[in-house]
């Protein structure tokens, strides 16, 4: 996928995250190997991707916009925001923290 399809994925997620209130602020990030543990819904969703972009809104919460390459409910290839306390980086010796 093309860097500015995924900008465009990423805000018209954020939106809906954000319940359509002020634009969110988009930061783009070296790419950042990451993985989070979330709840979708009723489902418990682990994933490794990549962070893209921090989100930002001004109530003081944050997301990173990542790019799933691996998940036991999400497809690959998904941008999904996840919030910045549910995210652990990896670094490549795979540790994360």
């Amino acid at each position: 996928m093309e860097v500015p399809a995924l900008v465009e994925l990423a805000c018209t997620q954020a939106a809906g995250t954000l319940g359509g209130a002020m634009p969110p602020a988009l930061l783009p990030l070296p790419r950042t190997p990451v993985t989070a543990e979330v709840w979708s819904g009723e489902r418990h969703v682990r994933l490794h991707g990549e962070a893209i972009y921090a989100v930002h809104k001004g109530d003081g919460r944050a997301w990173w916009a990542v790019v799933v390459h691996e998940s036991n409910h999400l497809e690959a290839g998904s941008v999904h925001l996840v919030a910045l306390e549910e995210i652990r980086c990896e670094n490549p010796s795979g540790r994360r923290g």
